[in-house]
């Protein structure tokens, strides 16, 4: 079965504290530091998160890691996660596909035989207001089949990303032989 998946782009860690297990991944792989982004950057007013993404030597393994900041209005994602999978792991994977819809229609078609179940769409009125914000990028077709198949769209100053996020896979995938 091919859906058009590419790659794995990045898988996303959520730990209690950085300082230690960004030394210990340093030290484990060969990573290096590719970017680093704090509350301030990424952050509300009502709660926040400090990250470090850890690259391989060729920058195409990206692995960011999460610690919550304390002390916010609001518990931050990462203390909800840590609190609810009772310690640090992995938060989610991202899959790279060079055509999404083309990805979305095959999966969607296989649903039925066990494929993945894909989060609630947003409500009708994100993608009217969408064609004001990517309009330049997407053309009403694009920006049509993202409202069908439920993708989002997200730009920032480095560019346009399409994406969609599944239900919950599982707790584990594993083999003891």
């Amino acid at each position: 079965m091919d859906y058009g998946i590419r790659r794995l782009d990045h898988a996303v860690g959520n730990v209690p504290e950085l300082g230690p297990v960004v030394n210990y991944l340093k030290e484990f792989t060969g990573f290096h530091e590719f970017a680093e982004f704090t509350a301030k950057d990424v952050g509300t007013a009502e709660s926040g998160l400090n990250s470090v993404v850890l690259a391989n030597n060729n920058e195409n393994v990206l692995f960011p890691l999460n610690e919550p900041v304390y002390g916010t209005k609001r518990k931050s994602q990462i203390q909800t996660y840590l609190g609810h999978n009772e310690g640090e792991g992995v938060q989610h994977l991202a899959l790279l596909s060079e055509d999404i819809f083309s990805t979305l229609r095959e999966m969607r078609k296989r649903s039925g035989v066990g494929g993945f179940e894909f989060m609630p769409s947003p409500p009708p009125t994100y993608y009217k207001n969408l064609k004001s914000r990517a309009g330049d990028v997407l053309i009403d077709e694009q920006i049509e089949e993202c409202e069908k198949l439920g993708i989002l769209v997200d730009r920032d100053d480095q560019g346009t990303l399409l994406q969609i996020f599944t239900k919950p896979v599982g707790d584990r995938y594993i083999q003891n032989l």
